[in-house]
């Protein structure tokens, strides 16, 4: 199958879409061009697509400027924080927290666009919205 008539797949979630925007926007950010080699995968959107959607909700107040520090400093590590931290790491628990909540916003958003694969509440079946 070439390039061309390959299918578009959408993201499994909204943290691999982010992860994704953070790795092909890095060499920008950091002012060095970024190697673009081809995808193997087809994706239904560009990473500022995402980046705006994300724009957006904090522009109209849905994501404060810590859920953006959160989502750039993992987004640079390229990991999200652990879902069960240690104690004696509070941080971590506070990212965590904040990367839990921005993703409850942002993963309506990217779903309603086709750029995500959207798990129903209750359920283990993914469905496209």
């Amino acid at each position: 199958m070439t390039r061309q008539h390959a299918a578009v797949v959408p993201f499994a979630n909204a943290e691999e879409a982010w992860l994704w925007t953070c790795r092909m926007v890095a060499g920008s950010v950091y002012g060095v061009p970024v190697q673009r080699a081809p995808e193997p995968i087809l994706r239904p959107c560009q990473p500022l697509d995402v980046v705006h959607a994300v724009d957006q909700l904090y522009r109209h107040g849905q994501l404060t400027r810590d859920h953006l520090a959160v989502l750039g400093h993992y987004g640079r590590r390229q990991s999200a924080p652990y879902p069960a931290p240690d104690p004696a790491r509070d941080r971590e628990a506070r990212a965590r927290l904040l990367w839990d909540e921005a993703f409850g916003q942002i993963a309506p958003v990217l779903a309603a666009k086709g750029f995500i694969l959207w798990e129903r509440a209750g359920t283990a079946a993914f469905e496209m919205v």
